[in-house]
């Protein structure tokens, strides 16, 4: 759920239904990534019955998509300046659209995880270019902030929708109806984009793409995200052999980051402490949410027979919260030490993870919901806050990196986090959940350890 960061609740402004196309169109890019995010847990059980996947399979399906839109994310906003910003966002929503199509028409598993990592792919051009169409369609102030906290919406607005149509149509036409709906969905936003203003590009003369570094930072994740779901299920030394060359490729990134002349972060960024803390807080959390809802998703099939739709609308819950209380935790976070409502936010994820522990045996009313509600409202309370603190550690020019950067741990914490349940399930059943709970701990007492003291006030 991408959200750029915003500093205050602007005041209401009208526009005009040509305008209100336009910013919808751009808002596609975050409901598409909402709705995969959540879609594919209900997906996932139809998937694993009918390719017969094995579990370290299985997860990498639903991680693929996050590790490279985390990896391709932080210079998604500079190939748009550099080949244009409406020719990248109709590219990244082709290129979602295609592997859309690929996942739905897939056979075998190693094309569903391909498939899924070129909807990663496409999602990464998409959102950035997204964001920049809307700070130049939009003048500064009122009405840009309004496009922005529309954008913002969709994010959650999507999350809510996948659950629920991707339930219905796994329930109605199995899991290859979710992947497909996605198909005429980018046929229509790419018509529609062709009103959207159109932009050169900047690049200067002779200067290099520069696909070094996002690359090795996807191999990385998703080397490094395949060889922890391993664990527990495959031979140590294999293990270990991925696993180091994952750490190797990130490494290398790290490296390569170092010493070029254009490096995808600002040099400074990833250390400053409240950048970290926002990273720490936001990836942990969302690892533990994503793994959570891959494993109970699964559970409530498989185990208890519900169906696509009624495990999705079980969900749905926690979507609505965090679409009903964002706002109102946004306005909390506005004139006020954001490093508060982050830890508040996660404390209640963390009791939310607690209650989740007992969703797959337990009652409906006394398992799932309150868990889902709780989750929804940790994430409403954090994301902002987390969101501040990221801004206020970029200067003016690295607003957008610092956003980029944020979500970037999101998606990468989701991926491992759904990678890291697997290998404690296969290590010992019903460890996982408790896995998920003592992630959203150590986020939370990570938060604490760096806002504690020291530097400006947080």
């Amino acid at each position: 759920m991408t959200a750029p960061v915003s500093e205050a609740t602007p005041p209401r402004v009208a526009f005009d239904r040509p305008t209100w196309i336009r910013l919808l169109v751009l808002c596609a890019a975050v409901l598409f990534e909402g709705m995969s995010l959540s879609g594919i847990s209900i997906q996932l059980a139809d998937i694993q019955r009918d390719l017969e996947l094995p579990a370290d399979r299985l997860q990498l399906v639903a991680s693929a998509f996050l590790a490279t839109y985390a990896g391709f994310l932080p210079a998604g906003g500079r190939f748009a300046d550099r080949w244009g910003r409406r020719r990248m966002f109709r590219t990244g929503v082709a290129v979602f659209g295609a592997g859309s199509l690929a996942a739905a028409l897939a056979q075998e598993s190693l094309l569903l995880v391909v498939a899924r990592a070129v909807q990663g792919l496409g999602a990464a051009a998409t959102a950035p270019a997204a964001v920049a169409l809307i700070v130049t369609a939009f003048p500064e102030g009122a009405a840009r902030n309004r496009a922005l906290g529309v954008f913002s919406a969709m994010g959650a607005a999507g999350f809510s929708l996948g659950v629920v149509l991707g339930g219905l149509l796994t329930a109605g036409t199995g899991w290859r109806g979710g992947f497909l709906l996605y198909v005429p969905l980018s046929l229509l936003v790419l018509v529609l984009a062709r009103r959207l203003p159109a932009d050169s590009g900047h690049a200067a003369p002779g200067e290099r793409t520069g696909w070094a570094q996002p690359a090795l930072l996807v191999a990385g994740l998703i080397t490094t995200v395949y060889a922890v779901g391993r664990v527990g299920s495959g031979s140590i030394p294999a293990v270990a052999a991925v696993a180091a060359a994952g750490v190797s490729a990130l490494v290398v990134f790290a490296i390569v980051q170092s010493r070029s002349r254009r490096p995808l972060l600002p040099p400074g960024l990833a250390t400053d402490r409240r950048m970290l803390a926002a990273s720490i807080g936001l990836g942990g959390g969302f690892a533990a949410v994503t793994g959570a809802m891959f494993l109970v998703a699964t559970a409530l099939q498989d185990e208890r027979g519900w169906s696509a739709l009624d495990t999705g609308l079980g969900f749905l819950p926690q979507g609505l919260a965090v679409a009903a209380l964002s706002t109102a935790a946004a306005g909390l976070a506005n004139g006020r030490p954001p490093a508060r409502p982050l830890l508040a936010g996660l404390a209640v994820l963390a009791l939310g993870q607690l209650l989740y522990v007992t969703a797959p045996t337990g009652a409906y009313l006394t398992g799932l919901l309150p868990a889902a509600l709780l989750v929804g409202a940790g994430i409403a309370l954090a994301y902002p806050a987390a969101a501040l603190l990221a801004s206020a550690a970029a200067t003016a020019r690295d607003q957008g990196a610092a956003s980029g950067l944020l979500t970037t741990c999101q998606q990468a914490g989701s991926a491992l986090g759904v990678a890291a349940v697997t290998a404690l399930e296969s290590s010992a059943a019903g460890s996982g959940l408790w896995g998920c709970f003592g992630c959203a701990l150590v986020a939370c007492a990570g938060c604490a350890l760096l806002l504690r003291r020291g530097g400006p006030k947080v």
